[in-house]
């Protein structure tokens, strides 16, 4: 997998923590229902949750699919060096 995918999953959880503080933030100010932002709070905890169930779930499918493919990619050359230039061992 590419790092910039690992990257982008980085920066969704920074926004996501980013929402969360600022929501907290905000609940120092008094034109704001504290219990309608904690509400937010939570649905934002939540979505970030979904979110990473989400994309984590499909980084692990291509992990395990690129993992597999240079295994028998690995075990093919070890067996063609096994076998040396004439093709016998």
């Amino acid at each position: 997998m590419k790092l910039p995918v690992y990257k982008h999953l980085f920066e969704i959880n920074a926004g996501f923590d980013q929402v969360v503080r600022g929501l907290a933030a905000l609940r120092k100010d008094h034109h704001f229902l504290a219990r309608e932002l904690y509400r937010y709070r939570d649905l934002a905890k939540e979505a970030r949750a979904a979110t990473n169930s989400f994309l984590l779930a499909e980084l692990e499918l291509a992990e395990t699919k690129d993992a597999g493919r240079r295994f028998r990619r690995r075990g093919k050359r070890e067996h063609q060096e096994e076998l040396g230039p004439t093709g016998t061992p």
